[in-house]
């Protein structure tokens, strides 16, 4: 039995945790001693984490020098020689942020960071994108060898952590697009970087799409669906854009969406400017969307980037017909004008396929029997994460 241990900062509601929770649950069948690091035990995906899984959190030497988000306020500081310590320990972290400094900002946290008592044969950087997580992996965890996860197409992140790239052994990105864009932006890296697709247990999610929800579609409508987290990056202002458009048209729909995030109040205010609140209704979070994909009659992604989308992916396993945006990550998930539509990020391009889609069922039928002739089995990747252990 080999020691694993796998870092990420939260366990919040997005595509990471969801593709973290199912690679440790197909990951722990190895029966492999797991350790899970968290800045915080918290999130909604604390629960799908495995029994048998340890989790554990990152320690530091003083809640003065704490990562974690409770202790970033001075109130939470007790005694006035710890409010001035802190003061200063901030002042310091705004002065590295000001001159764009991560390497000073992260190993200022290091210094008061405490190292994992424990060797491993192996340590997994799951989170990427140029997080504090990633410095702790290299500097605090003892392993044989270690590995990063890339999740987005956008991959500028790298250079916040550019020092620390050269001490992973490998590299994992969970598309092509993701890997290429790495590369262009750190040409050294080329060699030690792989695809390792999302997991996706297909047959769990075909399972579960079936269970009885609380929540029924109306009947008398055309029923969009869209997943994703409440942010800029999912596009949320191109959709109720393209839903205004669509409600001026006088088509029949509703929108829903599955998702919380930061702009939630912003989304809301959209909603009744533009007089949509019986037409995009926000759903909050689900422990099981399939019920809800396969419901819909079709799903939406109006993302401006993505990595390997796990939405997309869920839609197409249920075998839904697919408008997204035409980028990269995007036509690695989806064959324009054969499972789905690729469009340019515009309302008025997303309007115009949705409606085609709604007066056109034979083309939605099309798509949906190409999609049930996919392969979706991923779990071969395991062979790339055993290849690493046995170099």
């Amino acid at each position: 039995m080999k020691n694993i241990l796998i870092a990420t900062p939260y366990l919040n509601s997005g595509g990471v945790e969801v593709s973290l929770s199912r690679f440790i649950e197909e990951y722990s069948k190895k029966d492999e001693n797991i350790d899970l690091y968290l800045l915080e035990k918290k999130g909604p995906f604390l629960e799908k984490i495995p029994k048998g899984i340890n989790i554990k959190t990152v320690t530091f030497t003083s809640d003065i020098y704490s990562y974690n988000k409770k202790f970033r306020d001075i109130k939470n500081i007790k005694g006035l020689k710890n409010k001035l310590k802190f003061l200063i320990f901030r002042l310091r972290l705004k002065f590295y942020l000001i001159l764009n400094n991560w390497g000073k900002y992260y190993s200022l946290f290091l210094k008061h960071t405490n190292e994992v008592n424990k060797d491993y044969d192996l340590a997994i950087d799951y989170h990427g994108y140029g997080h504090f997580i990633t410095t702790f992996v290299v500097e605090k965890v003892h392993a044989k060898k270690k590995i990063m996860w890339i999740h987005d197409e956008k991959t500028d992140f790298l250079s916040k952590v550019e020092n620390y790239i050269p001490y992973f052994y490998k590299i994992f990105a969970v598309g092509k697009t993701c890997m290429n864009n790495a590369i262009k932006q750190m040409p050294s890296i080329e060699s030690k970087i792989d695809v390792f697709y999302n997991m996706s247990d297909y047959q769990n999610i075909i399972s579960k799409s079936n269970e009885k929800i609380d929540f029924t579609f109306p009947k008398d409508s055309f029923n969009i669906l869209t997943i994703g987290r409440l942010e800029w990056q999912k596009g949320y202002d191109i959709a109720l854009e393209t839903a205004k458009i669509l409600n001026d048209r006088k088509i029949n729909f509703r929108w829903f969406a599955l998702g919380q995030g930061s702009l939630k109040e912003e989304i809301e205010n959209k909603i009744k400017e533009y007089n949509l609140e019986d037409k995009f209704i926000l759903l909050g979070i689900a422990n099981n969307p399939y019920p809800y994909i396969k419901q819909a009659d079709i799903f939406v992604l109006t993302s401006r980037h993505e990595g390997y989308c796990l939405s997309t992916l869920e839609a197409r396993i249920l075998n839904k017909p697919i408008v997204a945006t035409d980028i990269e990550s995007n036509r690695e998930q989806i064959i324009n004008g054969k499972t789905g539509y690729l469009v340019p990020l515009s309302a008025d391009a997303f309007a115009n396929k949705i409606e085609d889609l709604i007066n056109d069922k034979d083309t939605r039928d099309k798509f949906s029997k190409n999609l049930s002739l996919e392969n979706f089995d991923f779990t071969s990747e395991f062979e790339k994460l055993d290849k690493v252990m046995n170099d």
